[in-house]
């Protein structure tokens, strides 16, 4: 029976994809993701299937052709952190699975901020709702994955609103790319940005707390 390979690709630049990730989708025949992420490897020559935020397409493609072909799932980032591990474990059984990791978006943006993350809260607002406010009474400092609704700018806001105005945040936007850009301020010099879906965003609360 093949298994179902899930690969890690990186922020997304192909200089951030390991060798390994490679290795992992050439020995595959089917390559599966967002057509951003396909478009890098087409010169695999491999067959590729496009695939939304409608996890059900993708599990029903599963499905009906992974007895015949070998599949890849082609993730950004890593595949345990938000990503599909846990939606394909659990329909399909860990057993059934070939992971290959990546490199995460939070580890990228660290390291060009030259700061450690191993105290940073990792979080994700894609899709989800999170009580950043609670959040930071016991945290030093979070990472957030955002989505179309949860933006740096709605961020910026919902923390002004629960009085912390006061802290930093760093907003990554297309890591790795050559339109990337990070920029670093108070919420106040945020909420008033426009950035592309494409971000993530620390928040470190200053040595008073707030």
């Amino acid at each position: 029976m093949n298994k179902i390979a899930i690969v890690g690709i990186g922020p997304g630049a192909p200089e951030y994809v390991t060798a390994a990730a490679v290795k992992a989708m050439e020995a595959c025949d089917v390559l599966m993701g967002g057509k951003r992420n396909l478009d890098t490897f087409r010169h695999l020559g491999k067959e590729c299937y496009v695939f939304g935020s409608d996890t059900g397409d993708l599990i029903r493609y599963i499905e009906e052709n992974k007895a015949a072909k070998k599949l890849c799932a082609v993730v950004t980032g890593d595949p345990g952190f938000y990503s599909l591990l846990d939606l394909l474990a659990g329909r399909f059984g860990e057993d059934a699975l070939e992971v290959t990791p990546g490199i995460s978006s939070f580890q990228y943006l660290f390291s060009r901020l030259k700061k450690s993350w191993k105290d940073c809260k990792l979080l994700s607002l894609h899709g989800r709702h999170a009580a950043l406010a609670k959040v930071l009474a016991e945290e030093k400092q979070v990472f957030v994955l955002t989505d179309r609704t949860n933006t740096p700018a709605k961020i910026a806001e919902d923390l002004i609103e629960d009085g912390y105005e006061n802290i930093t945040m760093t907003v990554g936007e297309n890591l790795s790319y050559p339109e990337e850009r990070i920029i670093t301020g108070k919420p106040s010099e945020i909420i008033s940005q426009s950035f592309s879906n494409l971000c993530v965003v620390v928040i470190e609360k200053n040595e008073l707390g707030a």
